[in-house]
């Protein structure tokens, strides 16, 4: 199992919509994937249609009897994608709910969940608080979505320089993911500056600025079976083949395939609502 904690210090740089996307399309392809919603704002929650419910990821942290295997274990929820499940989140979530950094570490561990699932995937409120950093001790790696901006560069090399030296141990940045790509002259300045001082963590595949994102997540929909056609989905499916090392052509026929069947349904869903009486 592939375990990825998406982190970033900084707010506003499109993690939970970069962790949903990525998740969903995974998903479609036929992969078996667990989401963490390790954030207090639970957004991904509300993104992938499970909102708030219990037990969720706090509950996890907060055990005090030893059954958290269990908790976690009841706490996973089913989404309307049949290989993509989520551990939900609340807003009472906070640093102080974690009594160990390792405990999530233990947690998974103990719950065996590569028998059940090929991609692990965390999205991180932003900071650097005990929250986080149990997500870098549960993972394998770190995936950075970051905007291309001067304090957005500097903060993440001030990230690695902290995780390094408070956290050797952990997980390490693999990738970073320029977001809300423009192609400006100062984006481009920002992201060449970026590939100097991540040299070939940097991917290939910014993901461009989209209004569709602010659609999708209004209308609870999903960017690969109700928006295929935009930007968006193009160069999410480019980054899922960078990222995962999948062929870019068998992502896009088994998406289309699982898009054109869901058409189908909903189109004979329609169709008996209305001749229903």
């Amino acid at each position: 199992m592939r375990s990825v904690s998406v982190l970033n210090h900084k707010g506003g740089v499109g993690k939970t919509t970069f962790t949903g996307c990525i998740a969903q399309a995974l998903s479609l392809i036929g992969f078996r994937v667990l989401v963490i919603d390790n954030d207090s704002q639970h957004n991904l929650s509300t993104m992938l249609g499970c909102g708030i419910c219990n037990p969720n990821i706090r509950d996890v942290y907060l055990d005090l009897f030893g059954n958290a295997p269990k908790v976690f274990l009841q706490s996973i929820r089913k989404t309307e994608l049949d290989n993509l499940h989520i551990v939900p989140s609340c807003s009472e979530l906070c640093a102080d709910d974690v009594k160990d950094i390792f405990a999530l570490k233990n947690i998974l561990s103990s719950c065996g969940l590569e028998r059940f699932y090929d991609f692990l995937l965390i999205d991180n409120a932003p900071g650097l608080d005990k929250l986080q950093i149990s997500s870098v001790y549960a993972c394998c790696e770190i995936f950075v979505p970051i905007e291309l901006k001067q304090f957005a560069v500097d903060g993440i090399v001030e990230m690695e320089k902290k995780l390094a030296s408070e956290h050797p141990n952990g997980a390490k940045i693999t990738k970073i993911i320029p977001n809300f790509y423009k192609n400006t002259i100062r984006q481009n300045s920002f992201l060449l500056a970026l590939q100097k001082l991540f040299p070939e963590k940097v991917v290939q595949t910014p993901i461009p600025y989209d209004s569709v994102f602010d659609e999708l997540i209004t209308e609870n929909k999903i960017l690969f079976l109700h928006r295929l056609a935009s930007r968006a989905a193009a160069y999410y499916i480019k980054l899922v083949h960078e990222l995962f090392e999948k062929s870019e052509e068998d992502l896009w026929n088994t998406i289309k395939k699982k898009r054109d069947e869901r058409r189908s349904e909903e189109a004979k869903e329609r169709f008996f609502n209305k001749n229903k009486y």
